[in-house]
């Protein structure tokens, strides 16, 4: 619920911005990415050095400090700290091919608070969450109870949309935030500091653990690869990267149309209340439909529902921004004496497929993955848990922001959906990419070999 929460006032905070949607991409490519790995890299030496309470409250307090800092100091000032509607269209006119990164330059403040907002919310609600969770429960207690932690988080992204929508009617929506993120703060280092007096969580190492050597990142991959990865472990990888890849343009493409029908933070939020709790809805009825259908099915035929939902769902919106479609629509539709306008109708109807896309990958995709991951030799499951779901993932989201940052400095684009032909190419190819690779993941009459590296 709080993840969430977070998320919704980041995208409002830049999706009110003009063309905000469309410098998201370069957001996320040329700072997010730097300050993820920064964080992670200063996450690893204070997790070594100081323990897993230290390392949290320190995480913690040091992201949502700027929380503070935007709304107490940055928003008041933002007219003396920033250039003017004036400066800034002044440059976008002399340097097109440049209008997204000055326009990212001149938002600054409200480019951090999406930064900061996605890291807080990684490292909080995702890293850290579950580093204390492995550290205090058993095998026996994880295969319990981590079921029911998914199914809870589904219900509660549906509860997101209650504080989403106190934030979205609110006079200041940052004071509003506040009010909910600083008491949120406040209980989750008083909860981890329980549960470390509790049960007891990692401590930190003493000076002789510390100076013992260890392999760096680079060494660990070189040592991966000289033991050659499995092609289940690479396809698995593929996967996961060609999903998070489509799914970075389907999130940019939808959300600038968003940002084509509101004009402010609170019209963003507004929306986005409504859309968490449908997000909730679906994951949920997914869920339940999953237990079902893995049951009666198999774990193939659930994996291989997700590329289809997302491929139809993606195209079928950038198809309707081909230049010369033919498709004529009427302005307003009557339904039980209703006037509805078209473009909100067609703009819920692409919300509904991106909300289809993620149901389907965290309902299906997701638990059949796990089910393909347990049925591998034990060092191919370490090897997937560290290509699929920490590299492969975000490398997908970092390609599409990469790619999107590129073809709108290429061509000059003031949208994202201006550029929607050659963003529907790119789409399709990721998608067959993704198509082969479950094709590759089949279950196979014969087992397939131990590979040397497994064995003993």
């Amino acid at each position: 619920m709080s993840f969430h929460t977070v998320v919704g006032m980041r995208d409002a905070v830049v999706y009110s911005i003009e063309n905000g949607a469309s410098f998201v991409p370069f957001v996320r490519t040329y700072i997010t990415l730097p300050f993820t790995f920064a964080v992670g890299a200063f996450y690893l030496a204070l997790q070594r050095r100081l323990g897993t309470v230290t390392t949290y409250s320190v995480i913690n307090w040091g992201l949502v400090s700027y929380f503070l800092i935007y709304t107490l100091f940055l928003i008041p000032n933002h007219a003396s700290l920033t250039l003017s509607a004036e400066q800034l269209q002044h440059l976008q006119v002399s340097y097109p091919h440049f209008q997204h990164v000055i326009n990212l330059v001149a938002n600054w403040p409200s480019a951090l608070f999406h930064v900061t907002a996605e890291v807080w919310t990684v490292y909080i609600f995702i890293i850290l969450f579950w580093q204390v969770a492995n550290e205090v429960t058993t095998k026996e207690e994880a295969q319990l109870f981590y079921p029911v932690i998914i199914f809870l988080m589904s219900l509660g992204t549906t509860f997101a949309s209650y504080p989403l929508s106190y934030i979205a009617t609110s006079n200041n929506p940052g004071m509003a935030l506040l009010s909910v993120v600083l008491p949120l703060s406040i209980l989750l280092s008083m909860l981890v500091f329980y549960i470390d007096k509790r049960w007891g969580l990692e401590r930190c190492k003493s000076p002789s653990e510390i100076k013992k050597p260890q392999l760096s990142i680079k060494e660990r991959l070189l040592g991966i690869f000289e033991r050659r990865i499995s092609s289940r472990v690479l396809f698995v990888s593929v996967c996961v990267m060609s999903f998070n890849l489509i799914m970075s343009l389907f999130d940019s493409c939808f959300w600038t149309r968003i940002s084509q029908f509101t004009s402010s933070q609170n019209e963003v939020l507004a929306f986005y209340s409504q859309y968490t709790f449908l997000k909730g809805c679906t994951s949920l009825l997914a869920g339940m439909i999953n237990i079902y259908l893995i049951d009666k099915l198999g774990w193939y035929f659930v994996i291989r529902i997700t590329p289809v939902v997302c491929g139809i769902s993606i195209h079928a919106m950038l198809f309707s921004y081909f230049p010369g479609n033919t498709v004529q629509l009427p302005d307003t539709v009557m339904f039980l004496n209703y006037s509805i306008g078209v473009p909100v109708l067609i703009t819920w109807l692409f919300a509904l497929g991106l909300l289809c896309s993620y149901a389907c990958k965290f309902a299906f995709f997701d638990p059949a993955k796990e089910i393909l991951i347990k049925s591998m030799p034990s060092e191919d499951r370490r090897v997937t848990k560290v290509f699929a779901d920490g590299f492969s993932g975000r490398a997908g989201k970092i390609t599409g922001g990469v790619i999107q940052s590129i073809l709108l400095s290429l061509t000059a684009a003031q949208s994202i959906l201006e550029i929607a032909p050659i963003i529907f190419v790119v789409s399709a190819f990721a998608l067959l990419i993704y198509c082969f690779s479950i094709y590759r993941l089949r279950p196979r009459k014969v087992a397939d070999p131990v590979p040397a590296h497994a064995s003993g």
